[in-house]
């Protein structure tokens, strides 16, 4: 099972047992959330034991660096063309209610990615769609367009690789924001990383962008967002 999970382990003996069951769920709920695999023969199974429950323990995520996010700021009140990319990451509780926050106080159209969806929901106005395999469909004529992605929990098994093309804006200037750092690729190699808690991140760029003058120009993806919300009319 070790290929499939985050973390395998045989029971060789009852008195294991509490301890690998709690590792096993730390392990499980930890960034990146995934399954994880115990097993149990059965002689084990048979055995007698006293051994306890242990408890969770209290765990916070470390924050994000004052300065990288500060940078980060600074790049998104710079540009002309922001937008917000959603993804896997992205999809936690709190995080969701930040982002909803962010996007509703700051203003920039927002778009997801197959594993981003809903989390902001779709109805919202500023939503421009969902960025799947196609190209050339509204949302990646409004991605071309930009000139700075804030991009919220990318997760390497999505699709990133438009990010870096060169569009109507020029050269885009990517903003990395997630519990790891990037894994850098051919087509993916984010300008600005801020690494931390993302709720906590959102929530310090939605603070110091409150209080900032921005000279952005969103009327070119307000025009896709009429456009790609009377295709959906028409069904």
């Amino acid at each position: 099972m070790e290929p499939l999970t985050k973390y395998t382990r045989s029971m060789v003996s009852i008195g294991n047992i509490p301890a690998s069951v709690r590792e096993a769920f730390r392990r499980a709920e930890e960034e990146r959330p995934g399954a994880v695999h115990l097993e149990l023969p059965e002689d084990v199974a048979h055995e007698d034991g006293d051994g306890a429950p242990i408890p969770k323990s209290l765990s916070r995520l470390p924050i994000a660096e004052e300065k990288a996010v500060e940078r980060a700021v600074e790049a998104i009140r710079e540009a002309k063309y922001p937008l917000l990319m959603i993804g896997a990451s992205g999809n936690r509780k709190t995080t969701t209610k930040m982002l909803r926050e962010f996007v509703d106080q700051i203003g920039i159209p927002f778009f997801t990615t197959q594993m981003g969806k809903c989390v902001i929901d779709e109805s919202h106005p500023m939503w421009l769609g969902n960025a799947t395999l196609s190209d050339g469909d509204f949302v990646h004529c409004a991605i071309d367009h930009v000139d700075c992605i804030i991009n919220i929990g990318h997760d390497v098994i999505e699709k990133p690789p438009f990010f870096m093309r060169r569009g109507d804006a020029g050269e885009k200037t990517v903003i990395h924001v997630n519990f790891l750092g990037a894994q850098v690729d051919p087509v993916y190699f984010p300008q600005i990383e801020v690494v931390g808690d993302i709720a906590n991140a959102v929530w310090q760029m939605k603070e110091l962008l409150e209080k900032s003058e921005q000279n952005w120009d969103l009327s070119r993806f307000k025009m896709i967002k009429e456009h790609f919300d009377a295709q959906l009319a028409k069904g």
